[in-house]
């Protein structure tokens, strides 16, 4: 009779120990898949010509309508194991935008400050965007694809004269939508090494956008 009682209390033990495992689930590292071997092709945005500028054009208050609300509002609301494909698709596209704009911008700002920043991003989101194909292939087996169109819509909406002060400002803004991203991305990614690099993207881009700002300041 003891010998049954001990067997029946170690039984509901054991339930109630399943169903407080039950109650938490944990989140496993996403699977990475056996991928067929493949050549990537390098995605390279052709840039807009530039318009002709007429004798005098008006200083616009606002920048590009074209920038848009950036990827953090759709990712926000995403956990694991969905969050990892999610966040590289939408900061592949961002990074892309960025790269399209400070490759325009580091011809075309008459600044050498802002044409120095600008290339110096201009090579962070390049290959930031490059590290986050190679996570996406592994997780998906597929390639992801630059939104060419976005960089192209904000560059045709800056103005001919006030260009540098349009661009600092777009450029700054375009920073804050990526570190908010970037910011969800260091503490939801699962995958190790996009969780570090966007760790260490929100600390850059940060730096870029001080940097960026104060020259608004000073210089408008």
């Amino acid at each position: 009779m003891k010998y049954a009682k001990l067997t029946l209390i170690g039984v509901m033990l054991i339930l109630a120990a399943s169903v407080v495992l039950a109650q938490c689930p944990t989140c496993v590292q996403p699977q990475k898949m056996q991928c067929p071997a493949c050549i990537q092709p390098q995605v390279q945005c052709v840039q807009p010509c530039p318009q002709e500028c007429p004798k005098a054009c008006p200083c616009p208050a606002a920048v590009p309508a074209a920038m848009g609300a950036g990827p953090a509002a759709d990712l926000q609301c995403l956990e694991c194991p969905n969050f990892d494909p999610a966040y590289a698709e939408k900061m592949f596209g961002q990074y892309s935008t960025i790269a399209a704009v400070t490759a325009y911008g580091a011809q075309h700002a008459t600044n050498s400050n802002l044409r120095a920043i600008s290339r110096e991003i201009n090579g962070y989101m390049n290959s930031a965007a490059a590290k986050l194909q190679g996570y996406y292939g592994t997780l998906t087996c597929a390639q992801l694809s630059a939104d060419c169109g976005a960089g192209s819509d904000i560059i045709a909406q800056f103005p001919c004269d006030c260009f540098d002060g349009v661009y600092a400002t777009t450029l700054s803004q375009l920073l804050n939508q990526a570190r908010a991203a970037d910011t969800l991305g260091s503490t939801r990614a699962v995958t190790p090494g996009m969780r570090q690099q966007a760790q260490f993207l929100t600390s850059k881009e940060g730096s870029w956008i001080f940097r960026l700002n104060r020259w608004v300041g000073d210089n408008q």
